[in-house]
């Protein structure tokens, strides 16, 4: 075998080895994360848990740096050439998928306050209302008439869109803090269907009153005017009916974050610390493990869920009121 592919061959598994480095430190990281999250944060060493907590952490802390230390060299000697080694490509992830589950309950309020903000109504209803609106205009236009009450007509898109109203992008970013990794998760799946929702729903309005409603006023005094309305009509059509089509995913993407947040089936909460933490809502059955002190509390503020056996739901705060429970 030649020299030249020896170090070929050197260098394959130096890059081979260092993209299974950082796989193994991140995914080390997200479990220790959400371990430390669980507990509060970096423990103290009072007992072998939290001893073990701190280990972990110091060696999550040592992979990095030697990660990042490898990494910053960025070049592997190959033919007495320097050669940047390959990228490392991931395999890719589910949404929120693998999160301990002592976490994703701790973080339930903030969680779902996310959801809301990105999900403030039910947007595919109102992206139909306004492709609706549109479409029955383009009907019009490609009859060669000109709706009456042309103001009124556009004024009723304009709130029909208005009605739309999506964070900007990194408007609501979590800090970085023990345990937020979790929340940024969450912010970036929402965030990675909103942004280019948000650009179609701007192209629509820019289209809506930067072209479309000039033109329909100038056709009320000029007909020749009817077919370049006609024209942007049917550009903002196709921009609302992609938008719809990102609504969607979008819903998807905000399903599965409250999915996350809600549904404990089968989950082990018995470490978990249930103070301050909105229960109600939250789906579990016989294989879900509470704390000793809440359990009680738990099963007489559940009911069955629909169409679910053996599924429970909490329909109330447990140390507020309680709603019996049949299992």
């Amino acid at each position: 075998m030649s020299g030249d592919a020896i170090r070929g061959g050197v260098g394959a598994h130096a890059g081979t080895l260092e993209a299974l480095m950082v796989s193994t430190h991140r995914d080390v990281g997200r479990a220790v994360h959400d371990r430390l999250a669980a507990q509060g944060g970096v423990p103290e060493l009072r007992d072998p848990d939290a001893a073990l907590a701190r280990m972990l952490w110091s060696a999550h802390q040592a992979i990095g740096t030697a990660v990042a230390e490898r990494l910053s060299r960025g070049t592997i000697e190959t033919d007495d050439e320097q050669r940047p080694p390959s990228p490392a490509r991931f395999p890719p992830h589910g949404p929120l998928v693998g999160r301990l589950a002592s976490v994703r309950l701790k973080y339930r309020r903030e969680a779902l306050r996310l959801a809301h903000i990105y999900w403030p109504n039910d947007l595919i209803m109102v992206i139909r209302a306004a492709l609706s609106t549109v479409e029955s205009l383009t009907h019009l236009l490609e009859a060669g008439e000109l709706p009456p009450e042309v103001s009124r007509f556009t004024m009723k898109l304009e709130q029909q869109l208005a009605q739309i109203n999506l964070p900007a992008p990194q408007e609501c970013r979590r800090p970085r803090q023990t345990g937020a990794d979790y929340l940024t998760e969450v912010e970036l799946l929402l965030e990675s269907q909103s942004a280019s929702l948000q650009d179609d729903l701007y192209n629509a309005q820019q289209l809506l009153s930067g072209e479309l409603a000039a033109l329909l006023h100038a056709a009320s005094f000029e007909a020749d005017f009817l077919l370049g309305a006609d024209t942007v009509a049917q550009d903002l059509v196709d921009d609302l009916e992609q938008a719809h089509g990102k609504a969607q995913a979008l819903r998807i993407a905000v399903a599965a974050v409250e999915r996350a947040s809600s549904d404990f089936v089968g989950e082990d909460l018995s470490q978990a610390n249930l103070h301050h933490v909105p229960l109600k809502g939250v789906r579990w059955d016989a294989g879900t493990l509470w704390p000793e002190e809440w359990e009680g509390l738990i099963r007489r503020a559940s009911m069955p869920a629909s169409g679910e056996e053996g599924v429970l739901i909490i329909a109330t705060e447990p140390h507020r009121s309680a709603v019996s429970a049949e299992v």
